[in-house]
């Protein structure tokens, strides 16, 4: 099958970027539907039998992008898939990197300023030759990059609003423990515990700033 005779299903949940992602996917000739939810894009997939799939992580409550690519290659075994997303890296929302599926991409949104790279990496994908090149998830160095998953998960807690003491029964620990665990994080994310300004503000912003605004517990 050509190219430009392959049917694409995205699924994102902004509004603005599924409707430029489907403009310049329907420019380039392929067949585009959309979705906005893991729910809605399985219903789509039923009747429209996608040959790649373009996907977000987060979609908001419910199933993730990952979770979704999972039951597509269910459903659909040689679907290609390409992770489209702002995140550098899916453990910074606690999901494990190793589940990004064999083959797939993985693209951060910045990089689609060039329309040739969601392209390449939809080519890349159908052919089961995703090099590193497409994988940014294990090139982008980041912030928190050093920064372990027990932290991460902490500083989304703190993003949150959280207190210590909500964070300590979250975690099913003392109040101790959460501030040796917060303090560390801190630490390991860079953020000045000495400076005038609120540690645990700079470290929300320095992580809704990296993986956007976190979802309610």
């Amino acid at each position: 099958m050509a190219l430009f005779e392959r049917k694409v299903l995205i699924v994102e949940d902004e509004p603005l970027i599924r409707g430029l992602i489907a403009a310049n996917l329907t420019a380039e000739g392929f067949t585009v539907e959309v979705a906005s939810s893991a729910a809605e894009a399985r219903k789509v997939a039923e009747d429209f039998d996608p040959d790649i799939a373009v996907l977000d992580i987060e979609l908001g409550d419910g199933p993730t992008g990952i979770d979704l690519a999972m039951i597509l290659r269910r459903q659909h075994l040689e679907i290609a898939l390409v992770f489209l997303t702002h995140i550098p890296e899916p453990r910074i929302v606690g999901i494990e990197n190793r589940s990004i599926p064999k083959n797939a991409a993985y693209l951060v949104k910045d990089r689609i300023a060039d329309p040739g790279i969601l392209r390449a990496a939809i080519e890349a994908a159908l052919r089961d030759r995703v090099g590193k090149s497409f994988r940014d998830d294990k090139n982008i160095e980041h912030r928190f990059s050093e920064v372990s998953r027990n932290q991460l998960a902490v500083l989304q807690m703190v993003a949150l609003g959280m207190s210590n003491q909500q964070i300590a029964a979250d975690r099913g620990t003392t109040i101790r423990a959460v501030e040796n665990l917060v303090r560390r994080a801190f630490e390991a994310a860079g953020i000045d515990l000495e400076s005038d300004n609120n540690p645990r503000v700079t470290a929300a912003r320095e992580y809704i700033k990296l993986a956007g605004l976190p979802f309610g517990k």
